[in-house]
């Protein structure tokens, strides 16, 4: 019976498909009267030529393929640049690197795309300065977020300020991260500037203030989207940590 009831399911989502995607009626007796036969004809004629149009099909399949072969990029965008040495491929490539953690390699390529940009670019800039600070380059980091342009967007200038901060961070000058961090914490999305002043404020002895920020994560954790939960689940796991340490 369960068999005969999920048949019918089948055929009768078919048969929807038909209708409201304009198909050729004919389908509609082949999947009722030849059901196994008809709605698998139907699936590899109709359906499955259109799965590789969809965009979310597509990221699924490429994130399969990376999972199986994370180098795919990478060799993908180097044989871009081989055939075709662009700054968009120069970008691409490094992006690629950066997604791998090749951080050095990545610099080298952003570094070349600014050497062939024909003004200052905002965006190669910052990648240059996200990739020295990746890469512990500190002076790099610095010198890069120095060079870029002035800005008219607050969303930018706050992108700025968060690298300057790690940067600062970084470099052991915790006073000056503190300050940046706590300029930009109400403005910057998700929670990272949050548990970064929590970190601060825990190495510094303060842990009433540490203990505010973080159970201020927790509340809005609540609020968060499941997929940014999702690709921030160590800072989350780390911030719920040492909330209870801290008791």
């Amino acid at each position: 019976m369960l068999w005969i009831g999920v048949t019918i399911a089948l055929q009768v989502a078919c048969i929807v498909h038909v209708f409201r995607n304009g198909r050729n009626t004919a389908w509609v007796m082949a999947i009722a009267f030849l059901p196994m036969i008809g709605m698998l004809a139907y699936f590899i004629v109709e359906i499955m030529p259109n799965l590789s149009r969809d965009r979310r099909v597509r990221q699924v399949q490429a994130n399969i393929a990376d999972s199986i072969d994370p180098e795919r990029r990478v060799r993908e965008a180097r044989d871009a640049v081989a055939f075709s040495d662009t700054i968009a491929n120069r970008l691409e490539y490094g992006d690629a690197l950066m997604i791998r953690e090749r951080y050095d390699e990545a610099l080298k390529q952003f570094r070349e795309a600014e050497r062939m940009s024909p003004h200052v670019d905002r965006a190669i800039g910052m990648r240059i300065a996200e990739a020295a600070y990746d890469a512990g380059l500190v002076a790099d980091a610095l010198a890069a977020l120095d060079r870029l342009p002035e800005t008219g967007s607050q969303s930018e200038r706050d992108r700025r300020d968060l690298l300057r901060a790690k940067v600062a961070e970084l470099d052991d000058r915790s006073v000056e991260a503190l300050t940046l961090y706590r300029g930009i914490v109400d403005r910057v999305p998700g929670d990272e500037v949050r548990c970064r002043i929590a970190g601060l404020l825990i190495a510094g002895g303060d842990k009433a203030g540490a203990r505010a920020m973080l159970n201020e994560v927790e509340m809005r954790k609540k609020r968060t989207p499941p997929a940014m939960l999702k690709a921030n689940a160590d800072m989350y796991d780390w911030a719920k940590r040492m909330l209870a340490e801290l008791g």
